[in-house]
């Protein structure tokens, strides 16, 4: 059977991504993975004997439309208790993870040519959703206090006086990927703002609020600023719990609700992970914060002591990476595959841009390997470095 010869005509745009990302090795620095020992194994399964045994029935019917009652309300009592936002649960829809809800979103709203405004860098997931719907998308300058909103309102009224229509705002406001940078209250104002006033809805991405490790407080949501259904958030578990729960959720208002084709996650996984988080989630939070500040430290300590001046870095107060510029010239998309020969992997600037430029940079995260082992990646990435001329 010749299956080329019957593909759909309607297939996605093909996006170059370096083949390296898909290799196989030990030391990784290019996936947010939870962090592997603190997937507490006995826990998580009594939490999922004594939630069937109590609710196991429920799984004979298809579920609620929205997902399992009990994590949604768990998820409002957090909004308002850690994000400032009060939400009903009937506006809370579980989905598989993250890129789950965020792909329905841009499924609903995003055609060929529509104009989405993402920061200087954006995640890499979302990024490749968009350039496959070929959407047009526009990088606004990003500082350390995230997306530059004079210079948003700016492209805006750039791109309307162009005869376009502005879709779409997508910011990543808490710890940004890959950046690392978190928006100022001062600046999230200003964004909600802007949609209010030119008819741009944000899509919040917080899937990094949980991992807070030190430094100041964080801001409250946009989507406790907003009184006009201009926000809508996502957020998601599977960095907390283990990326294979595939367990996220959006807070959506009925008339976008409306508009989405559902991507359900198990209802067995919600079960889970609302019985699990009602006894564990403070504690959880605690041990994934103090894990990820050793990694962070040891990857800051391996950068100090194997990569030269020429080099910098952000140093990150919550998520599970930081952005590193090299000298100029230097090409990290042609370098990995040199890098995954040395069994290490990271991710090159361009992946986070549309037009897979500034390679100078790249993401290294830190959530995965030991920091024993991050030490010794870093010294194996510097060596592959100086051998490409990056620096001496």
């Amino acid at each position: 059977m010749d299956y080329k010869s019957l593909l759909s005509h309607n297939r996605p745009a093909e996006v170059d991504v370096p083949a390296g990302l898909k290799a196989d090795t030990k030391y990784i620095f290019s996936v947010t993975n939870a962090v592997p020992e603190f997937i507490d194994v006995e826990k998580y399964s009594t939490a999922a004997r004594d939630v069937v045994l109590r609710e196991g029935k429920d799984l004979a019917p298809y579920p609620p439309p929205n997902g399992h009652e009990g994590l949604r309300r768990l998820i409002a009592e957090n909004l308002r208790d850690n994000r400032s936002a009060d939400v009903d649960i009937d506006s809370v829809l579980l989905t598989d993870g993250a890129g789950g809800f965020i792909r329905m979103y841009l499924d609903a709203f995003i055609d060929p040519g529509d104009v989405v405004f993402v920061e200087e860098f954006s995640y890499l997931g979302t990024l490749r959703l968009l350039l496959s719907k070929r959407a047009e998308v526009v990088h606004i300058p990003t500082d350390e206090q995230g997306m530059n909103t004079e210079e948003l309102e700016r492209a805006i009224k750039a791109v309307k006086a162009q005869g376009k229509t502005p879709k779409l705002i997508y910011a990543i406001s808490v710890y940004q990927n890959p950046m690392g940078v978190t928006l100022s209250a001062d600046r999230r104002k200003h964004m909600v703002k802007i949609a209010q006033d030119y008819g741009v809805p944000i899509l919040e991405n917080e899937s990094y609020a949980d991992f807070r490790i030190d430094g100041d407080p964080l801001p409250p949501s946009m989507l406790s600023m907003d009184d006009q259904d201009a926000v809508v958030y996502v957020s998601s578990y599977t960095k907390l719990l283990g990326c294979a729960l595939r367990l996220g959720y959006g807070v959506a208002p009925l008339a976008v609700q409306e508009l989405l084709q559902p991507h359900r996650p198990s209802h067995l996984a919600g079960m889970m992970v609302y019985e699990y988080l009602r006894y564990h989630k403070d504690d959880h939070i605690e041990r994934v914060s103090k894990g990820l500040m050793a990694r962070r430290d040891a990857l800051l300590s391996a950068l100090e002591q194997n990569f030269p001046p020429s080099c910098t870095w952000t140093k990150p107060t919550g998520g599970m990476m930081l952005w590193v510029q090299l000298p100029e010239g230097a090409d990290t998309w042609k370098a990995l595959d040199h890098a995954v020969d040395a069994d290490v992997k990271y991710n090159p600037g361009g992946v986070f841009r549309a037009d897979r430029g500034c390679n100078n940079y790249l993401r290294l995260t830190y959530s995965h390997n030991t920091p024993e082992e991050i030490h010794e990646g870093i010294k194996t990435l510097a060596e592959v470095f100086r051998q490409e001329g990056f620096f001496e």
